[in-house]
């Protein structure tokens, strides 16, 4: 038995390595890969015969991928990146929820599969959208940032949609009552946890096996205490995620756990392949079409109407709502969970295994031309700015401005820009469409325009060629390229700076008309050796203090 098992598993981590290379080698997620594998030695070629040993392992998977989600969910920086993603989230996972349960009632889901359908169309891939806006270095952008939150939001809904789910069968006004006590119960003694953990931690960061073998024991423990009040491992694995990923040593711990946490997902995702059926294809394929629909079309309009409801700007809505147009991983987990309940069949697991394939696959090259897709929509989309009133109070900007200085985005380097500048007294006018930001910046006096830099309309309204300087502080050569573009058509010679990435893309902006190309990040390796390299600590302790002045 245990030669059995020992082959099975061979077999599967090996031919996921296989599928996860040529994946990769195709630029497409190697999550896909291992689902492909699974599909292969089991439903169609059937090496692998015992699947159930191979799920029982994948649940360890499961329980490791929340803990590592919960680790990374920081939630200091939910409350950084203020209420309006917060609300975004919450209202497209609703109202998403809600129609695409009428609509998969309609195609002629039942009403239990609909819920489902609705709850699989809602959430999204943090794992696919984070992966692909940090290889694009768009993470700290407006719409990064929002999309970021929405996911954030999402996560902790899925949560709690599971907890929702595992009632279904027994829901009775005292069942529901029992599991919001015992939910209750769970979240104390994790926050007692969290009190002694904090003291505890720093002896086990003496030892690397110790710290381990600690993080891998409090994972374990919650998992174990959620499964005897009746919830899932993987929510309790999940608390005690958040738990450590608020402690001081959150990067040391999620470093030691993932290794193992990849080798058990790998089972998670190949045992997910090998669940596949495909009997009544026709009318399977239908049904994941019009999943598909829902989720690369429904949820990316839901998502902008939302997104624009709460005031931001047409490019940071559409390229938002792109970037959510794909399926979670936590649907794969919540319709794994619907089947072990019985809520649901295996084919309807098929069905969602080819919902998250088909779009990733689309996720990764919307999000890759993101920029051009929104050129393409944005005439189609202008009359939602038009339309939006209510940005007309956050713009306090003088009529016709003269001698000031004009700086896009109010992100981490713009916030520096325009402190600096103030302290200099110059006049400036400030362009971001973060509502909250720009709010505060105009209780402080500042002139501002709240708009999207790829706006034409607020062209006039900045009067370039009386500006004394332009300076945008936004790292997106796109978008620097465009209005590189309109500074110059209309006529203006004022000085432009702009902020770049690589110096390919300041070679490129340079020939658009850019007068100088900042390079933050070459700019503080610079520094670092200049400056710091060489100083006495006392002479550096000196330097932050007046830095910090």
């Amino acid at each position: 038995m245990s030669y059995s098992l020992f082959y099975d598993i061979g077999i599967a981590v090996a031919a996921a390595t296989l599928l996860a290379v040529a994946f990769n080698m195709l630029k497409q997620p190697t999550i896909l890969g291992y689902i492909v594998a699974g599909l292969l030695i089991g439903p169609v070629l059937g090496i692998v015969k015992d699947t159930a040993a191979i799920a029982n392992f994948s649940e360890i998977g499961i329980a490791l991928l929340l803990f590592i989600i919960g680790i990374e969910l920081d939630l200091k920086r939910v409350k950084q990146l203020g209420l309006s993603p917060v609300f975004v989230g919450f209202f497209q996972v609703i109202a998403t929820t809600v129609i695409s349960y009428f609509l998969a009632t309609a195609v002629g889901f039942s009403p239990l599969q609909a819920v489902y359908i609705g709850l699989i169309v809602a959430f999204s891939s943090t794992m696919v959208v984070v992966k692909l806006l940090s290889d694009k270095n768009e993470l700290d952008s407006l719409h990064g940032e929002l999309v970021l939150g929405i996911l954030i939001v999402q996560d902790l809904l899925a949560v709690f949609a599971m907890v929702l789910l595992a009632t279904v069968s027994s829901f009775t006004p005292a069942a529901l009552a029992l599991v919001v006590g015992k939910g209750a119960v769970l979240i104390l003694s994790a926050i007692a946890a969290a009190y002694v953990l904090n003291k505890v931690m720093k002896y086990a960061v003496t030892s690397k096996e110790l710290l381990f073998i600690f993080a891998l024991s409090v994972c374990m423990l919650f998992a174990a205490w959620a499964a005897f009040l009746d919830y899932s491992l993987a929510i309790g694995a999940f608390i005690a995620g958040i738990i450590l990923g608020n402690t001081q040593y959150n990067y040391e711990v999620a470093g030691k756990v993932k290794p193992l946490r990849d080798f058990f997902l790998t089972l998670f995702f190949v045992s997910l392949g090998m669940q596949l059926t495909f009997s009544n294809s026709q009318g399977l394929l239908v049904k994941t079409a019009a999943a598909a629909l829902m989720v690369v079309v429904l949820k990316p309009v839901i998502t902008f109407i939302i997104t624009k409801a709460f005031r931001f700007g047409n490019r940071t809505a559409v390229l938002s709502s792109l970037q959510l147009g794909q399926v979670s991983e936590f649907s794969l987990i919540i319709v794994a969970s619907g089947v072990a309940l019985g809520h649901i069949s295996n084919q309807f697991f098929t069905i969602t295994a080819l919902l998250t394939m088909a779009t990733f696959a689309l996720t990764a090259y919307a999000i890759k031309f993101d920029n051009a897709i929104y050129s393409a929509i944005s005439p189609f989309v202008q009359v939602f700015e038009r339309l939006s009133s209510k940005e007309k109070h956050l713009n306090n900007i003088a009529e016709k401005p003269k001698g000031h200085i004009i700086v896009f985005g109010v992100y981490k380097i713009g916030a520096k820009v325009i402190k600096l500048l103030r302290k200099k007294k110059q006049k400036i006018v400030v362009v971001d469409y973060n509502p909250e930001k720009i709010r505060g910046l105009i209780e402080e006096g500042v002139s501002c325009v709240c708009s999207d830099m790829g706006n034409w309309d607020i062209d006039k309204m900045l009067e370039y060629g009386a500006a004394k300087a332009i300076i945008s502080t936004v790292r997106d050569k796109d978008n620097n390229l465009a209005l590189i573009g309109r500074i110059r058509a209309s006529g203006s010679k004022s000085p432009i700076v702009v902020a770049a990435y690589s110096e390919e893309e300041a070679s490129e902006l340079y020939k658009k008309g850019a007068d100088y190309v900042v390079l933050p990040d070459q700019m503080a390796g610079e520094y670092m050796i200049t400056s710091i390299i060489g100083r006495k600590r006392s002479q550096l302790r000196k330097l932050r203090s007046s830095r910090k002045e």
